[in-house]
């Protein structure tokens, strides 16, 4: 057996096709049947069955089990790569989310100069991925956004940076941009445009607009913060976010939302995984760098 099998057959399970899973690899279908038969021998079990009229691949019980079981392997195969890779380079790793990112780097990273030699950052859109990525120890710490407070898991350390209310964003000639501040009745026959599912942002909505029963057929949504902006000046949408998703924007008025949601700014650090040294070291510096720095402004809205 070779450990690139596995490889083979995890995508050959998840596409039920030797045709697909060659393709994927740029190899022949034959090299995926002789990865097959190899895992075949050496487990001695049937790992799938082939209806030939139908040209179908269906996986057996001890086929599942593989498949299953593979996923672990090659899951710890490629953390201990990165580990082995990131001990040889000696890079530390800083993921973030380019609009909060923007805001906060500025003053965290003059205070990490030691490292940013070897320092790469890791940018994401989406809070909910970065969280991810850190859960997964793709990577060990980032810079997130949430609609809680506070995070549960006992595998992480959290260390709050800011909170910000959401508000009411307009275009200039927009009827309710004379207003100072709006409250949920206000905007029963409003249009709205916001991010899109697996966004803090589109949750946070979500849930705003169901607790004051607004009309959600009237929403729209979309991928990315700048068309949203355009949208909005645009006159068409008004928007429901965070000061940092709306800068350089002249052209769009904020106006204050009665009990608005709040958005929670936090360093994530996974003090649970395995890291190097050097990364270890790292976010044990970032960790009292953000304490340091912002233990006033986590206070503010």
């Amino acid at each position: 057996m070779k450990l690139q099998d596995l490889y083979y057959f995890r995508q050959l399970a998840e596409t039920r096709s030797f045709t697909e899973t060659a393709e994927a690899f740029y190899i022949s279908q034959p090299s995926i049947s002789i990865a097959l038969k190899r895992l075949e021998d050496e487990f001695n079990t049937r790992l799938i069955s082939r209806d030939r009229s139908s040209k179908s691949v269906q996986l057996t019980e001890t086929g599942e089990l593989l498949y299953k079981r593979s996923q672990e392997i090659i899951d710890l195969i490629d953390k201990t790569k990165k580990v082995l890779h990131d001990m040889e380079t000696r890079e530390v790793h800083l993921g973030f989310l380019p609009t909060i990112g923007g805001h906060f780097l500025p003053s965290i990273m003059p205070h990490l100069s030691d490292y940013l030699p070897s320092l790469k950052l890791v940018e994401e859109e989406s809070s909910d991925m970065m969280y991810d990525m850190v859960k997964n120890n793709q990577i060990s710490s980032a810079i997130v956004g949430s609609d809680v407070p506070e995070f549960k898991e006992k595998w992480l350390t959290q260390i709050p940076i800011a909170v910000r209310e959401m508000n009411v964003w307009v275009a200039q000639h927009h009827p309710l941009a004379n207003y100072k501040r709006l409250n949920a009745r206000m905007l029963k026959e409003t249009s709205f445009v916001t991010l899109a599912k697996g966004y803090t942002h589109q949750r946070m909505f979500d849930k705003w607009a169901k607790a004051n029963a607004l009309d959600q057929s009237r929403v729209h949504f979309t991928n990315e913060i700048q068309t949203a902006n355009s949208m909005i000046a645009s006159g068409m949408s008004a928007g429901l976010m965070i000061d940092l998703l709306v800068r350089d924007r002249a052209d769009l008025v904020k106006l204050e939302l009665t009990h608005a949601p709040k958005f929670y700014i936090s360093l994530l650090v996974n003090t649970s995984s395995e890291v190097t040294s050097d990364q270890k070291a790292f976010n044990d510096k970032l960790i009292k760098v953000v304490q340091d720095l912002f233990s006033d402004e986590r206070q503010q809205v």
